[in-house]
């Protein structure tokens, strides 16, 4: 596997992360707590709409001066983090996005990737991340394994971009 800076023509390979995954419970913040709710849906992948925005999220941090960092494996783009290149509040960095293909979870790629932008965070003075996630079981149950925590309360601004989502801070 290799980790490595993403350059901005590199950017389009973010098609390649199978974003495969049978959803059965999905959280929901109800009086500064999670609920846990079944739901059922099935992702079968990008569609080109919603491709097309995160493209445009990736190209606006890497224009923000921002930290993109992908895992290839045999020059497939299996995994990638992103960083928003400033600071909220003098000490908080968002983790814009983090994805892994299918067939690469549960083997700590992830917990990898979040690490390697833990360490850019730091060094760019971060003392925390603000992780706006899907409200998807395994994506929550993943960052509260590495010690997130409710964002209580959550940035307005953030809050507002993506309501649905569980905001969360994780210490770094």
């Amino acid at each position: 596997m290799e980790f490595r800076w993403l350059a901005r023509k590199e950017l389009e390979k973010l098609k390649q992360i199978d974003r495969k995954e049978l959803v059965e419970e999905v959280y929901y913040v109800r009086d500064h707590e999670l609920r846990l709710v079944r739901e059922f849906y099935d992702i079968d992948g990008w569609l080109e709409s919603e491709l097309g925005l995160y493209l445009q999220r990736l190209q606006s941090v890497f224009d923000g001066e921002g930290v993109i960092i992908g895992a290839f494996d045999n020059n497939v783009l299996v995994g990638i983090v992103s960083l928003e290149g400033y600071l909220i509040h003098g000490k908080t960095m968002k983790l814009d996005m983090l994805y892994v293909s299918h067939d690469y979870r549960k083997q700590g790629l992830g917990r990898r990737l979040v690490d390697i932008a833990t360490q850019e965070a730091t060094e760019l003075g971060a003392s925390e991340l603000y992780i706006s996630a899907t409200p998807v079981r395994n994506t929550v149950d993943f960052y509260m394994r590495l010690g997130a925590e409710l964002a209580i309360p959550p940035d307005a601004y953030l809050f507002e971009l993506e309501p649905l989502d569980i905001h969360l801070i994780l210490p770094i």
